[in-house]
């Protein structure tokens, strides 16, 4: 029994005696295929053709467009000029802007004097503030021309030296965030470049009335006739003009009308009493020598309807 047992505690002892075996040689767990295949490192895409050279990847990131910058933009209207009137300061900034490629429009209007007038207006470019949205279902397609412009100033009239009572322009803002109007072939001029004042009112009338010209030789002619001032003009202006024009010659004849006591909508107007003609003269008329009695008959208007058959 001894020499049986022996063998057998001679096996454990060499199972103890071997060494343990490291971390790094244990087996590692087979993965199959299709699981290396989709947790396998991305290959560079750039690939080495010479010594010491790469190629670069062909795909570029986009890099975003930085916001356009306008240091040099178009200068504002100079502050030192003194005007007498606000008709004055608003026609020779009006000029001056227009020179320039923008135009300028009225944002609000404050501080009235004892008789009503206004002593300051805050002025800004005509793209200035933010787009309009529009949310109507119309057929055509309109867009905002508003760029958010920050260029603002002000027109004063101070009594205090050395203003003594008169106009002047205060810049506060002199950048602009778009380019100036060129007047390129093709470009969409802005409203106020295209604005017909009183002078081109008149013309429009007498030549629309009296020589009877169409949309096109009206456009065409008021180019010509006043230059540069009428320049950038279009046949769309003409018409919305001339139908101005009639609403407020109507409008006037329906209040020259109630004034009169006529009705508001009557067909016709009075003439005034300056422009009518003179009465006729009275011309001697014969008259028919009157009929023998046997003749006469008693007249049917000084007779009765009433046959007195009715009940």
């Amino acid at each position: 029994m001894a020499q049986q047992g022996q063998p057998h505690m001679q096996m454990q002892q060499m199972q103890y005696l071997q060494p343990m075996p490291s971390p790094q040689q244990h087996e590692q767990p087979q993965v199959p295929q299709h699981v290396q295949q989709q947790f396998q490192p991305m290959q560079p895409q750039h690939q080495i053709t010479d010594q010491g050279q790469q190629q670069q990847p062909q795909l570029q990131q986009p890099q975003p467009s930085p916001t356009p910058q306008l240091p040099n933009g178009p200068p504002p209207p100079p502050q030192d000029r003194l005007y007498n009137t606000w008709d004055a300061l608003r026609e020779d900034v009006k000029s001056f802007a227009k020179s320039q490629g923008y135009a300028i429009v009225i944002v609000s209007s404050l501080n009235r004097d004892a008789e009503g007038q206004y002593r300051r207006y805050n002025l800004c470019c005509a793209k200035g503030g933010k787009n309009y949205t529009s949310h109507s279902k119309g057929l055509r397609n309109t867009r905002s021309a508003k760029t958010g412009c920050p260029m603002r100033m002000k027109a004063i009239q101070e009594k205090a030296w050395p203003y003594n009572d008169k106009w002047h322009v205060v810049v506060q803002c002199a950048e602009h965030n778009h380019e100036p109007f060129t007047g390129g072939p093709g470009a969409n001029a802005p409203a106020q470049f295209r604005k017909i004042e009183a002078d081109g009112m008149r013309w429009l009338m007498i030549m629309h009335r009296e020589a009877q010209c169409n949309l096109r030789q009206l456009t065409i002619g008021i180019r010509i006739s006043f230059g540069d001032k009428y320049q950038y003009v279009k046949k769309s202006d003409v018409r919305n003009m001339l139908a101005k024009i009639k609403r407020e010659e109507e409008r006037k004849a329906a209040a020259d009308a109630a004034s009169q006591g006529l009705p508001s909508g009557a067909a016709y107007t009075l003439i005034p009493q300056a422009h009518l003609p003179p009465p006729p003269m009275p011309q001697p008329v014969e008259r028919m020598p009157a009929l023998p009695a046997e003749m006469q008959v008693p007249d049917p208007d000084m007779e009765s309807d009433d046959d007195g058959d009715e009940l």
